[in-house]
């Protein structure tokens, strides 16, 4: 007897901008566009309005067909429903919002479902830069308008080529708009976090390919934002050929790739991450400080825990090794020497970092000699020359030296004019040189300020190198 055939594989390619909405619409009614993305997307470049038999339709979502009044009400409903450009700024954008109905308009007679979108719509609907693939037949399972939404914007974060995928922390406020959650409505978090969080991530990782799990980013005791995880757990029929492996190396969480490293098997490796602090009992819960990265704390945890295991294995003391790095995990194991090598190591850097930096320090040094050097030796060259050019400057400021200064006496020749004085003497020079700066300040300054900008680029550079 032959193998039951799999249902064919239809997958709509869908826009972020179109996922990422306020969800208004029931549960059907998100199937329904999603049906009639799919059945237009070929055509959207070339055609202005698409049709569908309704019957096709009616499969493809799974109702009665022949219930008009509910296609009329699902028409009505996603000719209001609005879409926006960047609800939650996935294109890295902040700068740029719009807003479209979901259908311009719809007709249905004589058993056909005829549509159109707005030109813009179908401009970010054809070929978009950001969007995921949905499995028709998979949102079928859904029961849940709030599960349906949720996966969506995970299938949206976690793409068609990876089997690991998170959102960015999404403000809850946020969230609920694309829950179509009011502020009105749940006003107690603990049951908006039970019917709107809890429950839709339970419901997709009972009828989908995705685990799903949340992390909460708090202000003191309230949560301000979610985060979320997703991995895909298996292989759907008719998967790209290449991505065969269940969870390749380069897209996989660093929790995830240490823990495999020392012997944990995938799933326990991917239990740990997805829940983490939560995976460990609630006794044992090392605190979070507060304004601390509470991911990037967990790592160091795991690191520590890990660090442990080695330690026993290398004294033959631990039978085996799986069990004990889940318990020391779960129960928070001491590891005392792990802290003593951490601040070793730590000291070690911050010496290692100390020569470096007077290293640098007194090469910057030098560079700021060279410079000063420089640009001395550049103004003495402009001196000679504008006093090559200006002898009378020289006279001018001779006659006014010769009497008041002794030091300018000695050292100046009456036999011989200003000029052959300046250019046999240095000690005249020096003299002499303010008179000729004064004569052409622009081009003494334009050599200053040359230098002087590097010259401060250099002091920066020391500065942040003595900055704690």
């Amino acid at each position: 007897m032959g193998k039951a055939s799999q249902p064919a594989k239809r997958e709509v390619i869908k826009h972020s901008a179109a996922i990422q909405i306020e969800n208004n619409i029931t549960l059907l009614q998100r199937r329904t566009w999603n049906a009639l993305l799919y059945n237009a997307y070929s055509e959207l470049e070339t055609k202005e309005e698409h049709s569908i038999p309704v019957k096709k339709l009616a499969r493809l979502v799974g109702y009665d067909s022949h219930d008009m009044g509910y296609l009329k009400e699902a028409a009505l409903a996603m000719l209001r429903c609005i879409v926006q450009y960047n609800v939650l700024g996935k294109d890295g954008s902040s700068e740029r919002w719009g807003a479209m109905a979901l259908l311009a308009q719809v007709d249905i007679q004589k058993g056909w479902f005829t549509y159109a979108y707005s030109p813009e719509l179908r401009r970010r609907l054809h070929n978009p830069a950001m969007y995921a693939r949905l499995d028709l037949n998979m949102q079928k399972q859904f029961d849940s308008k709030h599960a349906l939404a949720l996966w969506e914007l995970c299938a949206d974060y976690l793409g068609s080529g990876r089997d690991y995928g998170e959102s960015p922390f999404i403000p809850l406020a946020e969230y609920r708009k694309l829950m179509g959650i009011a502020d009105d409505m749940y006003p107690l978090f603990k049951l908006f976090n039970k019917r709107i969080i809890k429950e839709p991530i339970a419901e997709i990782n009972r009828v989908s390919d995705f685990l799903v799990s949340v992390n909460y980013q708090r202000s003191g005791r309230k949560v301000t934002a979610l985060k979320f995880k997703i991995r895909r757990i298996m292989m759907l029929p008719g998967a790209a050929a290449g991505h065969g492996k269940l969870f390749p190396a380069e897209d996989m969480p660093l929790i995830v790739k240490l823990l495999k490293d020392v012997g944990l098997s995938t799933n326990d490796a991917w239990d740990i991450y997805q829940r983490g602090w939560a995976f460990v009992a609630d006794h044992a819960t090392r605190p979070v400080n507060l304004g601390e990265d509470a991911e990037a704390a967990f790592v160091q945890y795991i690191r520590e825990k890990i660090h442990l295991l080695k330690r026993r294995q290398a004294s033959g003391k631990v039978d085996n090794s799986t069990g004990f790095l889940l318990e020391a995990i779960r129960h928070n194991y001491a590891n005392p020497e792990y802290t003593v090598e951490k601040q070793r190591e730590a000291d070690r850097k911050n010496q290692q970092a100390k020569r470096e930096r007077e290293k640098q320090a007194k090469a910057l040094a030098q560079q700021k000699d060279d410079l000063e050097q420089a640009r001395d030796k550049e103004l003495d060259q402009l001196s000679g020359r504008v006093a090559a050019e200006s002898p009378g400057i020289l006279e001018q400021a001779a006659a006014e030296l010769l009497p008041e200064s002794f030091g300018f006496r000695q050292f100046y020749d009456r036999d011989k004019s200003a000029l052959e004085n300046y250019q046999a003497r240095k000690a005249v020079q020096v003299l002499l040189n303010p008179f000729l700066e004064r004569h052409a300040p622009e081009r003494f300054e334009a050599v200053k300020q040359h230098y002087a900008t590097r010259i401060a680029a250099i002091d920066a550079q020391v500065a942040a190198l003595q900055s704690p």
